[in-house]
């Protein structure tokens, strides 16, 4: 269960754009006002969401984040429910997070072929539901990756 809790935490995270720094997650915390807890450090938001944390750890850190969890995306709601009429600037790509089934296959993939063209990428996006400069940006990454290694 804090498995599951802890992979749907960070997608939903990542989703609404906001990153483990203290400047968001950490120290929003603190705005809750939850007796007893002040703001987390990104590392321990980083080591929730990795499992890396004690099992005690996760339980106690468990309802404080999905409270945050709560309150971020009823802030996110309402802020889609009035947009801004002049919003000139662009604003920056959010951060993709890859889903774990997705991510096998995207391996299974990459062992098969690691420079698949340009219509088989586009293929496995369509089949894996992403995007397709996504599916291409992870295999430039694996390349690098496996090239580092």
């Amino acid at each position: 269960e804090l498995e599951a809790f802890a992979e749907r935490f960070k997608q939903r995270r990542v989703r609404l754009g906001v990153t483990q720094a203290d400047a968001d997650v950490g120290s929003a915390l603190a705005n809750l006002k939850i007796p007893g807890v002040g703001s987390l450090s990104q590392s321990t938001i980083c080591r929730f969401e990795s499992l890396t944390l004690s099992h005690n750890n996760m339980i106690a850190l468990k309802p404080i984040l999905q409270a945050w969890l709560e309150e971020a995306e009823k802030s996110h709601r309402e802020k889609l429910a009035k947009p801004e009429l002049f919003s000139g600037a662009e604003k920056k790509r959010k951060r993709t997070s890859i889903a774990a089934p997705e991510k096998r296959s995207l391996e299974a993939y990459f062992a098969l072929q690691p420079r698949p063209s340009s219509e088989k990428i586009a293929a496995i996006a369509e089949k894996l539901d992403l995007k397709k400069n996504v599916v291409r940006v992870w295999f430039c990454n694996q390349r690098q990756k496996q090239k580092r290694m």
